[in-house]
C-alpha cells in the first residue's frame, strides 16, 4: 500500500521527469531552429554563394530545413515543423528560382511532383501521422528535387552500382563463353526451370567478358559481347517482354537504350565510359529480375511478390493493352472520321467507305502473324534484323500519317469540306485518300501485332500458360472499350473542332512513329545512340514512352523539326481554309 507521503513523492518524480522531457524537446527544437537559416538569402550568404550557386546547391539548403522539420517533429514541435516546410517550400524552393526553373524547363510533371511531396510533407503532420512516415515523405521530396537538379545542372545521376558478385555462372564463364541463354541453361541444368536471377547471373558474366575484351583493346569483341547480352539473353529468354509487362515500357526502353550506349562506348568511348555504362547496365538487369521474381537484392521474399501466373498475367495484358492502344487510336480515328463525313449518304455507300479501312486492319493482322512465323523460320526473330524491319515499318507510317493529317486539316472548314463532297459526284473521298487511310490502318495494326505475336511466344511454353490467353483476353476487351469511346465520343463532335482534333492526332502519332522508329534502328545497329547533357535529363516514363520521346540526339533532334514543319503545314492550310472560305462566302453572295 502506498501512503500519502509516497504518492506526492511519486508525483514530484514524475514532475521532474515531465519537465525534463519539455526542456530536451524544447533545446532539440531550438537547435534545430538555431543551425537552420530561415531563408535561401541568409544560407546562400553564409555558405559564401554571393549569387553563383547551382540548382543542387539549392536542394542541400532544402534538405537542411526538411531535416529541421523531422527533428522539430519527432520533438513533438507540429507549428514548428510546419513553419520549417513553409520556409523550404516558399523561401528556398521558390525564391531560390530553383521552382521557376523546373516549370519553364523541365516537364510539368516536375513541378506539380515536388509540389505534391510538400503536400504529402503538410499533410502527415496535420493528420497526426507518425515521425517515421515524415521521414520517409521528405526523403521522397528531396530525392524528387535532386533528380530535377541534376538535370537543370547537367550533371549525371548518382546510380548505385550493384556489387558484381560471383555466382554459380561466374565457375561456368570461366570453363568456357556462352553467347547465348540456349548453351548456358543446357551447361547449368536449367532447361526444366529458372528464375530471372538465374538469367541476370549469366548476363554479368557476359558483361564481365565484354568489359575484359575491353580492357585488352579488342573493341569488336566487346561490342559482340553486349550483343549476346542483349539478342542473346535479354530477348530469347522473354526478359523484355516480362519487363515491358510487369514493370513498364519505359523501363523496358530505359534498358534498351542502356544497351546501345555500352555499344556506342565502344565506337569511340574511354575505358572508364564502358565500364561505367556497362555496370549500370548489369545493376538495372539485377534490379529488373529481383522485380520479377518478387525478392530483394538479398533473395529475400519481399511482400510485392506475385506468383508466376499471375506475373505471366500481369505481362499478357500489359503489353497487348500497351502496343495495341496506338493502333487503336489510329484506326479508332479514321473510322469515327468515316462515319461523320459519310453520315449523309446511304448505307451501302457508308459501308463502302467503311470497307477498306476494315481490309487494311484484317490485313495487317493476317501479316503480323505471317511476319512472326518467317523471322522465325528465317532466324531473325530476336535479332538485328527484327529491329531494323520494326524500324523501318514505323518511319513508312511516319510519311502516311503526316500525308493523312495534312489532308484531314486541309478539309477541316465545313463549307471547305462542302465544297470537296460536291466536286466528287459519288466518292465521299477520292480513290487516293481511301487508299491512304486503308493504307494508315494496316501499317498501324501490322506494326504492333507482330511485335505482341513475338513477344507472346516464349510466354506460351512452360506452366501457366493460360494465363497468356486470359491476359490477352483481359486486354482486347479493354482495347475494345477504348475503340469505342473514340468512335462514340468523336462523332458528336461538330465537323471542324473533329477534323482538327483528328489531324492533330495523326500528327502526334507521325511524331511518336518517328522517334520510336528511329530507336529501332538503334537497337539494330543501323544508328550509333548519343546522349548528351541537354537531353539526358529526359525521364522514362509511360506518357513518354508512349510518344515515342527518348534522352538521345538521334531521335529528338527529328521530332523537333518534324514538330516544327506539322506547325508551318498546319497554319498553312488554316489560312488556305479560311481564303477558301471567304470566297465561297462571297460567290454565295453574288448568286
Amino acid at each position: 500500500m502506498i501512503n500519502k507521503g509516497n504518492k506526492t513523492y511519486v508525483r514530484n518524480v514524475l514532475s521532474i521527469l515531465l519537465l525534463a522531457t519539455v526542456i530536451l524537446a524544447s533545446s532539440v527544437s531550438v537547435s534545430a531552429a538555431d543551425d537552420t537559416y530561415p531563408s535561401w538569402g541568409e544560407y546562400a550568404a553564409a555558405k559564401g554563394y554571393a549569387g553563383s550557386y547551382t540548382n543542387n546547391d539549392v536542394v542541400d539548403g532544402i534538405e537542411e530545413v526538411m531535416n529541421a522539420a523531422a527533428a522539430a517533429y519527432r520533438a513533438g514541435d507540429a507549428e514548428g515543423a510546419l513553419g520549417f516546410i513553409a520556409a523550404a517550400k516558399n523561401d528556398y524552393w521558390g525564391a531560390s528560382g530553383l521552382k521557376i526553373s523546373m516549370q519553364k524547363k523541365l516537364p510539368s510533371a516536375a513541378k506539380k511532383t515536388a509540389e505534391a511531396d510538400f503536400t504529402k510533407c503538410n499533410s502527415i503532420i496535420k493528420n497526426s501521422g507518425t515521425p517515421d512516415e515524415f521521414d520517409v515523405a521528405k526523403d521522397v521530396l528531396v530525392a524528387d528535387l535532386r533528380l530535377s537538379a541534376n538535370k537543370l545542372d547537367g550533371v549525371e545521376e548518382d546510380i548505385e552500382i550493384a556489387e558484381e558478385k560471383e555466382t554459380g555462372a561466374t565457375a561456368l564463364f570461366k570453363e568456357n563463353y556462352y553467347a547465348d541463354w540456349a548453351s548456358y541453361s543446357a551447361a547449368a541444368g536449367l532447361e526444366s526451370g529458372w528464375t530471372w536471377n538465374d538469367v541476370a547471373d549469366a548476363m554479368s558474366e557476359v558483361f564481365r567478358t565484354a568489359k575484359a575484351k575491353y580492357a585488352e583493346g579488342d573493341m569488336q569483341g566487346a561490342y559482340d559481347c553486349i550483343n549476346n547480352g542483349y539478342y542473346g539473353y535479354y530477348e530469347t529468354t522473354g526478359f523484355e517482354r516480362n519487363a515491358m509487362g510487369y514493370i513498364s515500357g519505359a523501363r523496358k526502353s530505359e534498358v534498351e537504350l542502356q544497351f546501345s550506349a555500352c555499344k556506342a562506348a565502344t565506337k569511340g568511348g574511354t575505358e572508364e565510359e564502358f565500364v561505367k555504362n556497362t555496370d549500370i547496365l548489369r545493376t538495372m538487369i539485377r534490379t529488373d529480375a529481383n522485380k520479377l521474381d518478387g525478392v530483394d537484392e538479398n533473395g529475400n521474399e519481399t511482400a510485392g511478390g506475385r506468383s508466376a501466373a499471375v506475373a505471366k498475367f500481369i505481362a499478357c495484358f500489359t503489353i497487348i493493352l500497351r502496343e495495341g492502344f496506338e493502333a487503336i487510336l489510329v484506326v479508332g480515328a479514321i473510322i469515327a472520321y468515316l462515319l461523320k463525313t459519310t453520315k449523309d449518304l446511304k448505307k451501302e455507300e457508308r459501308d463502302k467507305q467503311l470497307m477498306p479501312v476494315y481490309a487494311g486492319s484484317v490485313l495487317g493482322i493476317i501479316l503480323s502473324f505471317v511476319s512472326a512465323w518467317a523471322l522465325n523460320a528465317l532466324k531473325l526473330a530476336n535479332s538485328a534484323s527484327q529491329e531494323v524491319i520494326e524500324g523501318v515499318t514505323a518511319l513508312i507510317a511516319v510519311a502516311v500519317l503526316f500525308y493523312v493529317s495534312n489532308w484531314m486539316v486541309s478539309k477541316s472548314e465545313s463549307e471547305v469540306w462542302d465544297a470537296y463532297i460536291k466536286s466528287k459526284v459519288k466518292d465521299a473521298a477520292t480513290k487516293g485518300s481511301s487508299f491512304a487511310l486503308a493504307f494508315t490502318s494496316f501499317l498501324a495494326v501490322y506494326r504492333e501485332g507482330a511485335e505482341v505475336i513475338l513477344f507472346y511466344q516464349p510466354l506460351l511454353g512452360g506452366e501457366d500458360g493460360n494465363m497468356v490467353w486470359l491476359g490477352f483476353a483481359a486486354g482486347c476487351v479493354c482495347l475494345v472499350f477504348v475503340y469505342l469511346a473514340i468512335r462514340l465520343m468523336s462523332v458528336r463532335l461538330p465537323l471542324k473542332p473533329f477534323f482538327l482534333a483528328t489531324s492533330i492526332l495523326m500528327a502526334v502519332m507521325s511524331i511518336a512513329f518517328l522517334g520510336s522508329g528511329i530507336k529501332e534502328l538503334i537497337e539494330g545497329d543501323v544508328i550509333t545512340m548519343t546522349s548528351p547533357a541537354w537531353v539526358a535529363w529526359i525521364p522514362s516514363n509511360s506518357l513518354l514512352e508512349i510518344l515515342g520521346i527518348y534522352p538521345c540526339v538521334q531521335t529528338v533532334v527529328p521530332q523537333l523539326i518534324l514538330t516544327a514543319v506539322t506547325i508551318v503545314t498546319f497554319i498553312f492550310w488554316l489560312k488556305k481554309n479560311r481564303k477558301m472560305r471567304e470566297e465561297l462566302a462571297a460567290s454565295a453572295e453574288v448568286h
